[in-house]
């Protein structure tokens, strides 16, 4: 069945009358006839009762209509979806991330993306380190990441967003945790909790280096899988941490977040396929030069002790 057969119910059933129906199809009212006849044969019922003096739906054809009128108002859509899919005004991206120190960047993508396109779902899967990122791009699981450089994978490309400072967590009370910054060398015998060192966590080759390059090799006691672990264990005495921190990071009791002076930012960027194909990443990734611009550079709060 044709959606011009489809219209053609459509209208005799509005007009209930075949003279007025094929005057709004533009065709003669003999032919109109005898394609509905024809379109009865095909469904196999009666879809209208007609006498010399009315034109009325049978229940057959009421159910026709609701479905003939949801049909043609796909196909009248239609060209339209696709064109705004294409252009990347609908869709879905979905963006992998990894801890709080993100979210800042995250609400900012979501807020332009909101404003511009609307129609645009975003899918958020995480948390996740950034070696784990990659690996699920390489895989299509997600469409970008936000991630901390550097990150590998020859087919991935990358655009630095903003970076975050360095900041020791201390327990209140530590013999550090009045300073207004400390360097590495103060931490250096310092038993530090870091993050896993088999997930891919730029972090942690981040700071191994920071440590090295200044002739020291960090005494890690324990790992733990978040920035938001890490500060819990600091705060019941296990040891010290060092982590990125935004402008708004986790509180937590008990703690104390120092800036270390001599350890490089953590940069963070946005990670995707080079081959992507998907018009809404097209999208986002246009505006990432206005995000970034809006968005400063990532400092640090110092928790105050808790009462």
């Amino acid at each position: 069945m044709e959606l011009r057969h489809m219209r053609a119910v459509i209208a005799v059933a509005e007009e209930l009358n075949f003279r007025r129906a094929a005057e709004r199809l533009h065709m003669a009212q003999p032919p109109l006839s005898q394609q509905i006849k024809r379109i009865e044969h095909e469904v196999g019922v009666r879809l209208l009762d007609r006498t010399t003096r009315q034109v009325r739906l049978t229940p057959a054809g009421v159910a026709f209509l609701a479905d003939a009128r949801r049909a043609v108002a796909a196909a009248d859509t239609a060209p339209r979806s696709a064109r705004l899919a294409a252009s990347g005004h609908t869709g879905t991206l979905r963006l992998g991330v990894s801890g709080p120190t993100f979210y800042e960047v995250v609400v900012q993508m979501a807020t332009r993306l909101r404003q511009s396109r609307p129609r645009i779902r975003l899918e958020i899967s995480g948390p996740a380190f950034g070696g784990e990122l990659i690996e699920q791009l390489e895989r299509k699981e997600i469409d970008a990441a936000l991630v901390r450089l550097p990150v590998g994978g020859t087919d991935i490309a990358v655009r630095r967003i903003t970076e975050h400072r360095a900041a020791a967590v201390l327990p209140i009370g530590h013999r550090l945790a009045d300073r207004d910054q400390v360097t590495i060398a103060d931490l250096q015998a310092e038993p530090i909790i870091s993050y896993p060192s088999n997930r891919g966590s730029a972090a942690v080759t981040l700071i191994h280096s920071a440590f090295v390059d200044r002739g020291f090799t960090p005494n890690i006691v324990q790992e733990a899988p978040d920035t938001h672990t890490i500060m819990l264990l600091v705060a019941v005495g296990t040891g010290i941490g060092v982590v990125p921190v935004s402008a708004d990071h986790l509180r937590v009791p008990g703690i104390v977040l120092v800036p270390v002076a001599d350890m490089p930012p953590f940069p963070l960027a946005l990670a995707w396929r080079r081959d992507h194909g998907n018009p809404v990443l097209g999208a986002l990734t246009a505006e990432l030069d206005d995000i970034a611009a809006e968005i400063a550079p990532g400092g640090y709060s110092v928790a105050p002790p808790s009462t």
